[in-house]
């Protein structure tokens, strides 16, 4: 009987805290599909990027805000901010070179974005972000973006693609940081 009751305390221990950090579905898409948007801040919401996939113009920054009650990281591939982003803190990340940069949150699998800077078509190189202050900042207040949905013909199929990337991208680095770690 002791032992049934320790490995009832050790089940709940280890499932209930991934009860509100579950993964977001496949593909970037969260809870209700892949979202598209301009502007030049993400929510993390509900363990989504929201929106998904955002266009920006070459030279602006991008603010990630968690509005989430638990921890993220925003992972790509030459930029990012692989420490835990805590909730209420913010990130921001300057793109001036046009290219799709896809990202993702290694903790939730599935959740995944892209920016899409200018028309999309560029090479999308990681070292040519800028990241804006090191730290993650506070965000008691968080950005809004009221700009209307951009046209998505043109770079949809690319942004997808970009997501597809992201998850990969992340996965990779979520690999790589599980085998410094053993060793």
């Amino acid at each position: 009987m002791r032992s049934a009751s320790r490995a009832l305390v050790v089940l709940a221990f280890s499932v209930v805290p991934l009860l509100g950090a579950a993964p977001a579905r496949a593909g970037g898409g969260c809870h209700d599909g892949v979202t598209r948007g301009t502007g030049t801040t993400i929510q993390i919401v509900d363990a989504c990027f929201t929106p998904t996939i955002l266009q920006v113009k070459p030279g602006q920054n991008v603010t990630w805000v968690n509005t989430d009650p638990f921890v993220h990281n925003i992972t790509a591939n030459g930029w990012g901010h692989y420490d835990d982003l805590k909730p209420t803190e913010r990130f921001t990340a300057a793109f001036d070179d046009p290219g799709l940069y896809p990202f993702a949150c290694t903790y939730h699998p599935g959740m995944s974005g892209v920016i899409v800077v200018g028309d999309g078509r560029g090479p999308g190189n990681g070292s040519t972000v800028a990241l804006v202050g090191t730290a993650a900042q506070d965000a008691t207040a968080p950005l809004a973006s009221t700009e209307a949905p951009a046209d998505p013909r043109g770079w949809v199929a690319s942004g997808t693609v970009g997501i597809v990337i992201g998850i990969l991208g992340g996965l990779g680095i979520a690999a790589a940081r599980r085998r410094r770690m053993v060793a």
